[in-house]
């Protein structure tokens, strides 16, 4: 059962870091295609697929969420008994690099992404409003906070996976 436990726990959290990492560089690089592109479609696309993005990344942070407890709980001990280690301080800041993302997300979900529906989108042959553009430099901005924090968090993944501690 011990064996299992570890194995699924860590292809939860493979996939949890496929979709929330993945998915931030799928947009990053798409949102860069697209404002290099000379017509709009590629920023429309994006705006439509935004709340489901959003909710593809909250899904990725539980299955992180949940693979990290149940490591925890496989190993019997709470992680702040690793603190004096340095394996419970690149842990302890996981931990808060995870409580980041996730209000930076709900920051990007309430405030932008709700202002971007308010707006609407443009028609085909309607011009992107300024408003539309500067809303949707902030999300692109945040994104990539976003961004930046997720690969923080996988590389001190990849060090405690690696650390001989």
């Amino acid at each position: 059962m011990r064996l299992f436990v570890e194995y699924f726990s860590t292809l939860v959290h493979l996939l949890g870091l496929l979709m929330l990492a993945g998915g931030h560089l799928w947009l990053a690089l798409s949102a860069g295609k697209a404002e290099r592109s000379r017509f709009d479609y590629g920023q429309r696309f994006l705006i439509e697929f935004l709340p489901t993005l959003s909710t593809l990344f909250g899904v990725g942070i539980l299955l992180l969420f949940f693979s990290g407890l149940a490591k925890l709980l496989l190993w019997y001990e709470p992680g702040f008994i690793f603190l004096p280690l340095p394996y419970g301080w690149i842990l302890l800041s996981k931990l808060i690099l995870y409580v980041a993302i996730v209000v930076n997300g709900i920051l990007i979900e309430r405030w932008h992404l709700s202002r971007l529906m308010k707006l609407g989108l443009p028609e085909g042959s309607d011009p992107v409003g300024i408003e539309l553009t500067h809303t949707w430099g902030a999300v692109q901005r945040q994104a990539r906070l976003n961004f930046v924090l997720i690969m923080i968090v996988v590389a001190l993944g990849e060090t405690l996976r690696f650390a001989k501690m």
